[in-house]
């Protein structure tokens, strides 16, 4: 079983971000929410939020999205063609997906994928069970989810993804198009 990260990873960008860009054009009084998004940034770059906190704030604008579930399934319409081809290429049934985005948009992407997906635990309703899945969360909600104790390779854009390298057997860092091995059994290459 091989293990993906989504967002930059697979995906080519971050499809919360582009999830909420796709919102915003869509329902234009979501610009009401820019106060709380600019306000969160402003204190993550202080260092008073937490990253917890901070994703939380930045994702909060999905309450005031009526129907969520059906702009979730029309930007997946428009953006499955942003799934990388090395990706789909290399893809396996028993891939799974382990990502800090929210469930309810990054699962829609892997079920249309056929693949199992781990994400955060963040309803459209707003509310976290638990932390993001994050660091070494990802670790955590992959073993409690899936049942498995290891993961034959991890592929990443991101180091904060280390936790999830060292677990499994190879990890790969994804640049754009390029792989690049940086753990093996757990140790840095």
């Amino acid at each position: 079983m091989n293990g993906y990260d989504f967002d930059d990873t697979i995906f080519r960008g971050n499809s919360m971000r582009s999830f909420s860009l796709f919102c915003l054009v869509r329902l234009p009084y979501l610009v009401l929410y820019l106060p709380v998004i600019l306000t969160a940034l402003l204190l993550r770059g202080l260092r008073i939020l937490n990253k917890n906190v901070y994703l939380l704030l930045l994702e909060g604008f999905v309450v005031f999205v009526p129907h969520v579930q059906r702009y979730v399934n029309k930007f997946w319409d428009r953006n499955m063609r942003r799934i990388k081809g090395w990706y789909l290429a290399a893809k396996r049934d028993d891939d799974v997906v382990v990502s800090a985005t929210p469930y309810f948009v990054v699962g829609e992407a892997c079920r249309r994928l056929g693949v199992r997906c781990v994400a955060t635990d963040f309803s459209p309703k707003g509310k976290l069970t638990g932390k993001h899945c994050h660091g070494k969360y990802k670790v955590k909600y992959f073993t409690e989810q899936t049942g498995e104790t290891s993961l034959a390779a991890y592929y990443s854009d991101s180091h904060s993804d280390a936790p999830m390298w060292r677990f499994a057997e190879k990890g790969y860092l994804v640049k754009g198009d390029r792989i690049i091995p940086v753990y093996e059994h757990g140790v840095k290459i």
